[in-house]
């Protein structure tokens, strides 16, 4: 059966429709280390960003709203570094590449999801300029904590693999040492509320992997007691796992709030 003309005209018009609406997922080399840079079909105005710290496409409801409203997505793989300054170093790259040289906005917001809450403050400790938000999605804060499961307000499981890459990865020699002579979770970041950059805090408040208590809260007090933008979103009873919210669509419009 032959069919009409019109037919395949509608076809074409969808499958145009689709490439259209369709966003791209760019791989840009960066001296070794590939970043993953989700654009949107049309950028919102002022070319808006989400900066993820670890685990993209985790959240991909929450990723996929922020590209609908005209947000770039971009990921650089820096695993077992643990926000180590050899990770900024990498991140450092980044930046140049999307504000500097692809105009994205001057202040991304900055998504850190597990570990990846390690990555995300390191970043705003060394430039509080260059942040909007700080979205910690049960955010690991503090190494104590996780991955090296002390004792601390709560005990968490932590991982003894991951404590001895992060040990080397700092060059720490031992268990004392680096427990002395690493970040402590609040230092460096009295900058970033001073040049009011929003805090999220995203968790399960019964987390006994990354236990709240001894993470995001610590900041989460910090910017209270300083008088600094915070947004809580609690689940009550919520182990680790799931992040993010069921419906994202709260966090999704505090973002394009900030981009406003």
């Amino acid at each position: 059966m032959r069919l009409p003309i019109f037919f395949f005209s509608i076809i074409a018009s969808i499958s145009l429709q689709c490439a259209t609406n369709a966003t791209t997922v760019e791989k840009i080399d960066l001296a070794g280390n590939t970043l993953n840079l989700t654009v949107p079909d049309k950028a919102a105005p002022g070319k808006p960003w989400l900066w993820i710290g670890e685990f993209a496409g985790h959240l991909k409801a929450f990723e996929a709203g922020l590209v609908e409203k005209g947000w770039h997505i971009a990921y650089v793989a820096q695993r077992d570094k643990f926000g180590s300054p050899g990770a900024m170093d990498v991140w450092e790259k980044v930046y140049a590449e999307l504000h500097g040289k692809r105009g994205l906005a001057p202040k991304p917001a900055l998504l850190g999801i597990s570990r990846g809450g390690l990555y995300v403050n390191a970043w705003t400790r060394l430039h509080s300029d260059r942040v909007s938000v700080l979205y910690l999605d049960n955010g690991v804060c503090d190494i104590r904590s996780w991955p090296g499961g002390y004792q601390l307000g709560k005990k968490g499981k932590g991982s003894r693999r991951d404590w001895a890459k992060y040990k080397t990865e700092f060059g720490f020699a031992d268990d004392a040492t680096a427990l002395e002579d690493s970040v402590d979770p609040t230092d460096g970041l009295l900058p970033a509320i001073k040049a009011d950059v929003l805090l999220i805090s995203c968790h399960g408040t019964a987390d006994r992997t990354v236990p709240y208590e001894d993470n995001a809260a610590k900041l989460v007090n910090l910017w209270q007691r300083k008088a600094g933008r915070v947004k809580v979103f609690s689940k009550k009873g919520g182990d680790h796992h799931p992040h993010g919210l069921p419906d994202p669509g709260a966090l999704i419009a505090l973002l394009v709030a900030e981009a406003g």
